[in-house]
């Protein structure tokens, strides 16, 4: 099992082990789930400052004390770092008797990281997450690079490339500004003789999707991986029988569980209101490493 140690936190840049594998994903510290759930930024908006103090102090507090959680404890952590904007409507008795445990179980773990209780920890990571509502993520483009680089596995890229050479038909199901990319690269491999399809329309994306099989390949992209056309049509193409490839933010999601070959990027988060304005450079990033791959191939 790859032990994952790696602390990310402002002003620290640090890369992922190179013996990184997609499944090693459940394995990551607490700590690394905490920053992605967008702990770790910064504001220009005034009069948030008491709201920086509570999260570096909900980090500090995960990072401390982590190694002093037990498996259960430790899936429960994650269970509630997860949850994100629905963390202020979960109660100490739901995570009980979500995990089977009881009450003082979920105390006992607040009291491990610091906290005075179940219900200090909810508001210290509520307001970790009300401060995204209104900042852009502190993670500098060349940190977003090589954390995504470490993410990818080299076998992934070539087991994709020879699906694309393959592919009777490539589609990309996308939504948001998602599309852009997509587009991108499907015009590349429409050069290079490839029949290819971008289609982000949900009516469409389900429709298309009962048209496909076995020799198809489909491409899912969505920063969050829970964008639900997405995750319709891709569930269709499945049992279509089409080999699928997710491009997903760094995280557990729906998406993901659904590919043949899920592939993962470290996204800078940029909120303006309920508005996604994430960046989606990393998704041109891989489509980019992919597209030069084939391209060789493709000119042998």
């Amino acid at each position: 099992m790859i032990s994952l140690t790696t602390q990310i936190c402002v002003g620290r840049h640090a890369r992922l082990p190179s013996s990184w594998a997609i499944g090693d994903l459940d394995r990551l510290p607490i700590s690394h789930l905490a920053t992605q759930s967008g702990t770790i930024c910064t504001t220009r908006c005034e009069g948030l400052e008491h709201l920086m103090k509570d999260q570096a102090s909900f980090y500090d507090h995960v990072r401390a004390g982590e190694s002093k959680l037990n498996d259960l404890e430790s899936e429960i952590m994650r269970y509630i770092i997860e949850l994100r904007d629905d963390i202020d409507d979960v109660t100490l008795k739901s995570v009980a008797e979500r995990f089977f445990v009881a009450p003082n179980t979920i105390v006992r773990l607040a009291h491990k990281l610091g906290f005075s209780g179940f219900t200090e920890l909810k508001q210290s990571y509520s307001a970790s997450l009300d401060r995204n509502r209104f900042t852009i993520e502190t993670l500098p483009l060349d940190t977003q690079l090589v954390q995504t680089k470490d993410l990818i596995n080299d076998r992934v890229i070539d087991s994709v490339v020879s699906l694309i050479q393959d592919a009777s038909h490539i589609v990309f199901f996308c939504s948001g500004f998602s599309k852009y990319p997509c587009l991108e690269m499907a015009e590349k491999l429409k050069i290079m003789g490839k029949n290819t399809d971008t289609l982000s329309e949900r009516h469409v994306m389900r429709h298309y999707a009962e048209l496909l099989g076995k020799n198809d390949l489909v491409f899912s992209v969505s920063v969050s991986g829970e964008t639900q056309v997405s995750i319709d049509a891709t569930s269709i193409a499945k049992t279509r029988g089409c080999k699928v490839v997710t491009l997903t933010g760094f995280s557990r999601n729906s998406l993901s569980k659904l590919a043949d070959y899920p592939i993962y990027t470290v996204q800078k988060e940029i909120r303006l209101g309920s508005m996604d304005l994430d960046s989606r450079l990393m998704f041109y990033y891989v489509f980019e490493l992919i597209f030069e791959r084939y391209f060789k191939l493709a000119k042998k």
